[in-house]
């Protein structure tokens, strides 16, 4: 599991971790700065390991975003961390399940494809910035790379696939052509979460959804917002979601 620090300032008082998608890079994040956090970004599950609770202390809270395999991954790593916010976009911990997962054999289909014709993005699909990782700084793995990954989180999670952590949120794109929308309802929705929005699997082109979530009070009845939610308030971009 690669580990990537994208921000990391001794007066930073909170800590966002984005646990990526399979197939993915930072490059997936790297446009998303919210003001007074640091940044970590977990990505290239060749193997997992915990996140040990002790090496984020001096931070106030802790906010993880988990994309796609990575709520399962998350499960796995991040369980002991006394998280502030958990929210999953598209993706379950069930990620192998017909009833709650993906489409994995269209997936692993679409993966052999792109060995056979040369290419390595899955996500590609013409134009449509929405639909797919930004290129950027952080280098390209190749198909065949993001295909033995796939696999084996594959195999992993068909042996274990046990939920341990609290979400706070989730997330669903009703677009998603990797995580069927139904899929995530079914997982989601008996939970009371599910906030539903008009777009496909890569979730980070509506940066807006961050904003929102890091703005959240920590109590319904809180009256005084913190230096950090007033700047993440200005930082954050117009968005059309509904209430969650």
């Amino acid at each position: 599991m690669q580990q990537t620090w994208l921000r990391q300032h001794a007066e930073h008082a909170d800590l966002v971790i984005f646990m990526l998608g399979w197939a993915a890079n930072p490059n997936a994040v790297c446009h998303i700065s919210p003001p007074g956090c640091d940044i970590l970004v977990c990505y290239d599950y060749g193997s997992i390991e915990p996140l040990p609770p002790e090496r984020f202390t001096r931070y106030r809270r802790i906010y993880l975003f988990a994309w796609s395999f990575g709520v399962w991954v998350s499960e796995r790593c991040c369980r002991e961390l006394p998280l502030h916010r958990a929210v999953a976009l598209n993706g379950t911990p069930c990620p192998v399940d017909p009833r709650y997962g993906m489409r994995l054999r269209v997936v692993q289909r679409t993966m052999r494809t792109l060995i056979h014709h040369g290419g390595s993005n899955p996500f590609s699909a013409g134009n449509e910035a929405e639909r797919y990782i930004p290129n950027g700084v952080y280098p390209d793995r190749s198909a065949e790379e993001k295909l033995e990954e796939l696999n084996t989180l594959a195999e992993w999670a068909a042996g274990d696939s046990s939920p341990h952590l609290r979400w706070d949120a989730a997330y669903i794109a009703t677009q998603d052509e990797i995580f069927p929308p139904n899929n995530m309802r079914a997982w989601w929705n008996p939970l009371g979460l599910g906030t539903e929005f008009d777009s496909y699997h890569y979730p980070f082109s509506r940066p807006e959804i961050i904003f929102r979530e890091l703005q959240v009070k920590e109590s319904a009845g809180a009256q005084v917002e913190s230096t950090t939610e007033r700047e993440l308030a200005d930082a954050a971009p117009d968005f059309q979601l509904p209430p969650a």
